[in-house]
């Protein structure tokens, strides 16, 4: 378990403050946040190679604020992987390795296995960053910290060594900290989600909690939101349309059926937020297009005109202009084709209460 409590640590002018989170044992968290936010510095301060200032580092329940880098049980892979360069990869490999046969499996798991004979300086960074790997995680650690560990490998490499290091951490039972850029291998690898910024931890969480539930408007668009709109909530109590008869409250565990105003457009919401001056989150594949007004659940639904087109391979991100304001929706290359959608079409825009987020 990698839990901090309000913990705080200074490199150089860089200052990572209050900083809270828990990956559970056993757990793999992920960490992301723009260039410059802190990830790194994190890291090396669970390490133990950036000294705490003030709050607590516990990992796998002992305190181990003050504890020597040694004698906290940590695999720690840079982005530039850092290897030894006067030894060559069979010896960065068994540097500290828990025996001779871990160092041989997992050097085959990673492929680093064909590489052994050579030395470090012949290396393309790709191959730095298998024996990298091999090398942290041949001690056997019980927590492995992950700075970038896939960022110089090509995509299939990337994809068969990430495959490898989630393999590893499910049978070994590791405690798993990566940082990442990539919010797909976020959502593929990650138990736990911490978002950081300026050396803050602004919220953490499921993967799916934090892409799906941003806590602010700002961490919504860092996570590629297309769609945040201003404007005001009006909690709708008993004039909803969807509450069963009897007791709202008990009903409806917290939630509210709410109307969401920005400027031109009324949005029907369902959620536990209050009234009064927010932003509305609505992700772009949630958002579906059609020539026609559709069939179906969607409470939400509104006529506009297409204004711009741009297809990314099998992905294309339409935006519909509804009275002024623009719309941003995804839907398959494919299926844009099929519908026809031109710039200057009329089409229907709707998505679901549920889909629209409160922050």
């Amino acid at each position: 378990m990698i839990d901090c409590r309000a913990l705080s640590a200074r490199h150089g002018s860089f200052r990572l403050a209050d900083v809270s989170f828990v990956v559970p044992a056993g757990e793999y968290g992920v960490v992301i946040g723009p260039a410059g936010s802190g990830k790194t510095t994190l890291l090396e301060t669970i390490a133990g190679i950036v000294p705490v200032t003030s709050g607590t580092l516990w990992l796998h329940g002992r305190d181990a604020t003050s504890l020597v880098p040694e004698a906290r049980s940590i695999g720690l892979v840079y982005q530039h992987a850092f290897l030894f360069p006067h030894l060559s990869v069979a010896q960065n490999i068994a540097y500290g390795a828990a025996s001779p046969e871990v160092a041989e499996l997992v050097a085959r798991r990673f492929g680093a296995d064909a590489l052994t004979g050579r030395p470090v300086r012949s290396l393309s960074g790709g191959e730095r960053q298998l024996v990298a790997l091999a090398r942290a995680f041949a001690r056997r650690p019980s927590t492995v910290l992950l700075d970038e560990p896939f960022s110089a490998l090509d995509p299939r490499r990337r994809t068969v060594v990430r495959r490898e290091v989630r393999a590893l951490h499910r049978e070994w039972g590791l405690t798993t900290l990566q940082v990442t850029h990539d919010f797909t291998e976020a959502g593929l690898l990650g138990d736990v989600a911490i978002l950081l910024d300026d050396g803050r931890a602004l919220q953490s969480g499921t993967p799916e909690e934090v892409f799906r539930r941003p806590a602010s408007p700002y961490i919504a668009e860092f996570l590629g939101a297309e769609n945040v709109l201003a404007g005001t909530t009006h909690i709708l109590d008993e004039r909803a349309p969807d509450w069963l008869e009897g007791d709202p409250a008990p009903i409806a565990h917290g939630y509210r059926a709410m109307e969401f105003a920005s400027g031109p457009l009324t949005l029907y919401v369902v959620g536990d937020f209050p009234a009064g001056a927010g932003y509305a989150v609505i992700r772009a594949e949630e958002i579906v297009l059609s020539l026609v007004p559709p069939d179906g659940s969607a409470r939400n639904r509104f006529r506009g005109v297409v204004t711009e087109l741009a297809t990314l391979g099998a992905l294309t991100r339409v935006t519909v202009d509804i009275t002024g304001v623009p719309l941003v929706a995804s839907l398959t290359t494919r299926s844009a084709k099929e519908l026809g959608l031109t710039v200057g079409a009329t089409v229907t825009a709707s998505f679901k209460a549920m889909a629209v987020h409160l922050c």
